[in-house]
């Protein structure tokens, strides 16, 4: 029985269009099937990477490697053909690719920093495309983290590295659930808008520095949330129902966020806002941007005043993380479909149960659990890593 072995073919040289039915050709006229193969072509460029054997098990690998050498001669292109053996062969299709995403306003010197650090833990970088341009950077990096056992570490390097030069990275296995995802979660309060709308209502009620204590606690997680809400919701008891109109009259969306929504619901997904706020808030979003679902606490109300107490179901960390494997069971959806972004540590859970989780201007406790984190002027970031282009928001956009 012949050896096994494999043979390699790397081609590459001006791009036309039948030159990939030219290297098909003389591979199956050489009896050689395909095992692998990556092909690209950028600015002008042909560039194919190709494992081959041969047909029939009986067949020498060094007859095949002779006749496909002498049948690339006929090829228009430069042709590299290599000998060897399936552990060499196989282990530049069988990686562990993960893509970064990097995002930020250009500085002189980023993408150096990036690079030196993947070289310093033998990661290579396969392939990287800008996915915006100008003052506002997104940049995508596949890179094959083959040889390290351990991931997080180097995306502790890489988060450092970005946090230098001002940069946000969310980093993600390049597994097909990538091009999957179909229902984007968000936090409300200090993600999707700006600032804590209980905060705002504790200022209207005179317990402004009470209620920003309590609330500063419960989402460093120094204080558990169930509790804090309701200590919280108590002191605003007596509250005009106006004031709350009021309150959302001023509601300010975080830079970048109605861009962002609006993007998302023209690239087809799915919205829900699960907040720990309140739903007289969350449901004036709805009707404003279009969500698909909202989900928040119920403020009790009696004459035309708030009671401090809350109606139904609390909308805790524990809740929202159950919420999203309901709406994953009603649309039909894995885990590893669904984005969440949130900024506290009762968005822990909801991040985890998603297969994208993003720390947005986050507590350390969130970003441990993250696979990436986006800064205050970033959002409009989180569409760069769903699939979206510069090219592709301009055609939205004209629509």
């Amino acid at each position: 029985m012949p050896e096994k072995k494999f043979i390699v073919l790397t081609v590459f040289g001006n791009n036309q269009p039948y030159l990939i039915a030219d290297v098909c050709s003389v591979v199956t006229d050489s009896k050689l099937n395909i095992v692998a193969v990556e092909q690209n072509a950028l600015h002008g460029l042909f560039i194919m990477f190709m494992i081959t054997e041969p047909v029939t098990k009986d067949d020498p690998p060094g007859a095949a490697y002779l006749r496909l050498k002498e049948e690339a001669k006929s090829l228009s292109l430069e042709v590299n053909i290599d000998l060897v053996e399936p552990s060499d062969a196989l282990r530049s299709v069988e990686k562990n690719l993960q893509v970064f995403t990097i995002i930020g306003r250009d500085k002189v010197g980023i993408l150096k920093a990036i690079s030196t650090a993947l070289a310093n833990f033998r990661v290579n970088i396969e392939r990287m495309h800008h996915l915006a341009r100008g003052e506002f950077v997104a940049l995508e990096m596949l890179v094959d983290a083959s040889e390290l056992r351990d991931l997080s570490v180097l995306r502790d390097v890489i988060q450092r590295t970005c946090d230098e030069f001002g940069f946000d990275t969310i980093i993600q296995p390049d597994t097909p659930f990538r091009q999957r995802r179909r229902l984007v979660v968000f936090d409300m309060d200090s993600t999707l808008i700006d600032g804590e709308i209980i905060d705002e209502l504790a200022k209207a009620a005179k317990v402004g520095d009470k209620v920003s204590e309590i609330t500063h606690r419960a989402m460093s997680g120094q204080m558990d949330f169930e509790a804090a809400l309701k200590e919280r919701v108590a002191l605003l008891k007596g509250l005009p129902v106006s004031i709350l109109e009021d309150v959302a009259a001023d509601i300010q969306l975080t830079a970048g966020a109605y861009e962002l929504i609006s993007t998302l619901k023209a690239m087809g997904f799915k919205l829900a806002l699960i907040s720990g706020g309140f739903t007289f808030f969350t449901n004036r979003l709805k009707q404003q941007l279009g969500f698909d679902y909202t989900f928040a606490n119920d403020l009790e109300i009696k004459d035309g005043k708030l009671t401090g107490r809350i109606k139904g179901r609390i909308i805790d960390r524990e809740a929202k993380g159950k919420i999203v494997q309901e709406l994953a069971q009603k649309e039909g959806l894995t885990r590893e479909e669904i984005v969440a972004v949130g900024d506290g540590a009762n968005d822990e859970i909801m991040l985890k149960n998603a297969g994208l989780g993003i720390a947005f201007n986050a507590q350390d406790l969130l970003k441990k659990v993250a696979d990436g984190q986006l800064t205050y002027s970033n959002l409009l970031g989180l569409q760069y890593c769903l699939g979206a282009t510069d090219r592709d928001i301009r055609r939205i956009r004209k629509k």
